[in-house]
């Protein structure tokens, strides 16, 4: 009985196609950047994140703008568990430090 090769290309699954795409396109970190700033209140919680007016991240610094004084200071002392979420939902280290406005 014949049988034709199989295609030479292996069928990858759409979440695979679309990582290699955005690797291929150069897009893959600003990807994962929006990705992480997009679950900032299920990272933070609800509290953290209504008092959060801007968030953005340059040069492996997370920048928060915060609409209240005393949330600022409170998130003064656990910058490095801010560093750790985030990291770990990164899966690398993606930010070094936090830097409160």
């Amino acid at each position: 009985m014949f049988r034709p090769e199989k295609d030479k290309r292996e069928a990858k699954s759409m979440k695979d196609a679309i990582k290699d795409f955005l690797k291929a396109s150069g897009l893959d970190e600003e990807y994962k950047l929006k990705t992480i700033l997009g679950k900032w209140e299920q990272l933070v919680g609800k509290p953290i994140a209504l008092r959060t007016e801007k968030l953005y991240i340059q040069d492996k610094v997370l920048f928060i703008t915060l609409n209240s004084s005393v949330m600022r200071e409170e998130l003064q002392h656990q910058k490095s568990k801010i560093v750790s979420i985030i990291n770990q939902e990164a899966g690398y280290n993606l930010i070094e430090d936090v830097y409160l406005m």
